[in-house]
């Protein structure tokens, strides 16, 4: 991204400078004297995974940096960084950037596979609140973000693309919120490094803004802060950025006009000082003291630009922090050489404040030179914020809430059809070893089967079964022969057995002839009250006249429990009075099985 060229509001402002356009300014600092290109790879040669390159496009020149991972989960290390400057008169809108862009990230990443490449706006293109908000579902919550910033700030949702961040859940006088920090970006800004990048030929997996890529250094605990607020400058050439930070994530992040170049302005105007990449902090670090004689606006100009620094830092521990003090202020930028700036921060903010170096103090575990002046530290550490970047943690205008509620919604329709699968797969598993089992037994039946056709020395074949079948036939028939001769034999047995000795038998008709093979297969489909083989009976029962009816009774049930009669049928009883008493005569009809 161009650096702003805006300067300060200084009483001693240049009237060129008052009247310049921001593309002119830019132009100037592009076509200012560049220094060569520079940088530095690890020494310890690890084999590192999750590597990730940040690439910061400056006013003047390309940086990159290069971390990844010794170890999954391991903490993150720096394996490269490398400065490149522009070719003369080259900008980002150029036709031949994207050509020397993809020139630079080929040679960079060179050897590094699966290399993940993250990229950031600048904070004067984001807005940033943090809010609280009622306690609404995870739905409803991207809609109350954005309307409770429109209170705040106003944003344009066409021309910017907002996300949030869900920070924690707070109570708030006994009631339950939640507490997010929402923000907005300029979409043009975002789309041009998106098509930069891919005419460059080069997919980006992530673009956030320098205020979460400072946040990535203080989560990786580059430097420690014990979870402290603190606030973080960067004091740029023509702009300096504010960033108030706790563990509730970014609170502010504001950019104001006022730089190194507005601190050197008026020994600029005197010609002391060229207005060139390096002169400015080779002036501000030959100073050792800003109270020396002649160095009276040096002095004033530091002094305005702390107390904006001051309130920036109050405002964030009234709004945000319950008037909890800022615990450190660090600096990094032009001014990171000078000892009579560093100095003087200490004066007005003792005991809190200090440069902001990552991974400076494992310099020598890393086997990594950092740059050496101020003006390249300036430049290699929001890179090294942006190559510190993941999706988890970070940021992402490329992936807001609205691509993580798509994804969201993915997942659980990929996990519903797996679960849908699983059942499936339970279900046949099921059938399977339910067929399994059947099988099993059917094996098992015929193997007792084939255990007792072995028992016969005759083959059992087609042939044989027929014959069987044959002869058996032939013996049913046989038996039923025998069973009609010995018929009536049979039936006045059982009658005998069955009758008492006060029932007598007048008249006997009995109906004993087999029907034929066709009536037999077609009993079942006889009419209702036709009858097969039959007898019918005459006899008179002698007892007491009270006792004729029952004794008759009994009879008839005696009947119809053989297995020989059955359709027992009264057809008449008459009560006959004789000399020696009164008799029953009654006919009988029964079906013979």
């Amino acid at each position: 991204m161009t650096d702003y060229s805006e300067l300060n509001s200084t009483e001693k402002l240049l009237d060129s400078i008052r009247t310049a356009t921001p593309s002119q300014t830019a132009a100037k600092e592009i076509a200012s004297p560049l220094p060569e290109s520079k940088g530095s790879t690890s020494l310890k040669g690890n084999a590192l995974i999750n590597l990730c390159a940040g690439a910061y496009l400056a006013g003047t020149c390309l940086s990159l940096v290069l971390t990844g991972e010794a170890g999954r989960g391991g903490e993150k290390e720096i394996v490269k960084w490398q400065i490149i400057p522009y070719p003369e008169n080259m900008g980002m809108k150029r036709e031949g950037f994207p050509a020397f862009l993809r020139s630079e990230l080929t040679s960079f990443l060179s050897g590094y596979k699966n290399v993940s490449i993250w990229t950031a706006i600048e904070t004067g293109d984001v807005k940033l609140r943090q809010l609280t908000l009622p306690n609404l579902p995870d739905a409803k919550l991207a809609n109350a973000a954005m309307w409770a910033l429109k209170k705040e700030i106003e944003i344009d949702p066409v021309n910017e693309i907002f996300d949030y961040e869900f920070i924690s859940d707070v109570h708030v006088n006994g009631v339950k919120k939640k507490n997010v920090v929402a923000f907005s970006g300029n979409r043009n800004t975002v789309n041009e490094l998106k098509t930069l990048f891919k005419s460059a030929g080069f997919s980006l997996d992530g673009i956030t803004a320098t205020p979460f890529a400072i946040q990535n250094c203080i989560l990786a605990g580059q430097p420690d802060t014990g979870g402290q607020p603190v606030v973080v400058v960067n004091i740029r050439r023509y702009r300096s950025e504010i960033f108030c930070i706790s563990n509730q994530g970014v609170l502010v992040a504001r950019s104001i006009k006022t730089g190194s170049f507005s601190l050197a302005e008026p020994f600029i105007e005197s010609g002391i000082v060229d207005e060139n990449i390096t002169d400015i902090p080779n002036f501000l670090a030959s100073r050792e003291r800003l109270d020396d004689p002649g160095y009276e606006d040096l002095k004033a100009s530091t002094e305005r630009l702390l107390g904006k620094i001051q309130r920036t830092g109050e405002y964030c521990s009234n709004m945000f922090l319950e008037n909890e003090p800022v615990a450190k202020y660090y600096f990094f930028g032009e001014t990171d050489d000078s000892p009579a700036l560093i100095n003087f921060y200490e004066g007005m903010i003792p005991n809190r404040t200090s440069l902001f170096s990552p991974f400076q103090d494992s310099q020598d575990t890393i086997g990594l030179a950092m740059p050496a002046s101020a003006a390249d530290r300036n430049r290699v550490i929001p890179t090294l914020g942006i190559a510190l970047s993941n999706k988890t943690i970070t940021p992402n205008f490329l992936y807001t809430h609205k691509e993580k509620a798509i994804t969201a919604k993915a997942q659980k329709i990929n996990i519903g059809i797996i679960a849908a699968g699983i059942a499936g797969l339970l279900i046949c598993c099921g059938v399977w070893l339910w067929l399994h089992q059947k099988e099993n037994s059917e094996i098992v039946r015929l193997m007792a089967v084939k255990a007792q056709l072995s028992q016969y020395d005759t083959p059992i074949t087609k042939e044989v079964l027929d014959k069987k079948i044959l002869q058996a036939k032939k013996k049913m028939k046989m038996i039923r022969q025998y069973a009609s001769d010995y018929a009536s034999l049979s039936v006045i047995s059982e009658l005998c057995t069955l009758t008492p000795e006060n029932i007598e038998i007048l008249t006997l008709d009995a109906g004993l002839a087999e029907p034929s093979n066709t009536e037999n297969e077609n009993k079942n489909e006889r009419k209702v009250g036709e009858r097969g083989r039959h007898m019918r009976l005459q006899g008179v029962v002698l007892a007491e006249f009270t006792a004729l009816e029952s004794t008759l009774t009994g009879f008839v049930m005696a009947l119809s429990e053989s297995s020989i009669f059955g359709n027992i049928e009264i057809e008449n009883k008459k009560i006959v009075q004789k000399k020696n008493g009164n008799i029953l005569n009654f006919t009988v009809d029964m079906e013979i099985f």
